[in-house]
């Protein structure tokens, strides 16, 4: 490369960087004055999402197998295990009490989220070993 071209590249090289770096420090950037605002102001709009409690499929057992939530809250299951885990509603096989709580199968670290909405009592086991089960009380 040529002494002329080697300057050319690096003169283009310092506009882009220069050009960059002038980005970075001069965009706006947001304040906690406006945020303040904004939650402060009459048509700030609040949401507040249910708590979610979990599960951990452990050892062969759910932990807790028993947990009571309000209506609109959310269980995570969590397999722990190294084999698969699938939830199903009671009874087994049909899960007829709640059809809609059915998950895939769930391998070592991945999860199942269910939100309840109806209060009752609410039996559920791993449908590929029925043995294993668990209980919502939602009130």
């Amino acid at each position: 490369m040529t002494k002329n071209a080697t300057i050319i590249v690096v003169i283009i090289l310092v506009v882009v960087v220069a050009g960059l770096l002038g980005w970075y420090f001069l965009r706006e950037k947001p304040t906690n004055n406006n945020l303040s605002q904004t939650l402060n102001s009459s048509n700030a709009v609040t949401v507040v999402r249910p708590a979610a409690k979990t599960v951990w499929i452990m050892d062969g057992s759910f932990n807790p197998s028993v947990v009571t939530i309000a209506a609109g809250e959310t269980i995570t299951w969590v397999n722990k295990d190294l084999i698969n885990r699938k939830i199903a509603a009671d009874p087994h096989p049909s899960g007829s009490s709640l059809p809609t709580l059915l998950s895939d199968e769930l391998g070592q670290n991945e999860t199942y989220t269910y939100t309840f909405t109806t209060a009752g009592t609410w039996g559920y086991h791993d449908y590929l070993n029925p043995i294993k089960s668990g209980q919502i009380i939602v009130k």
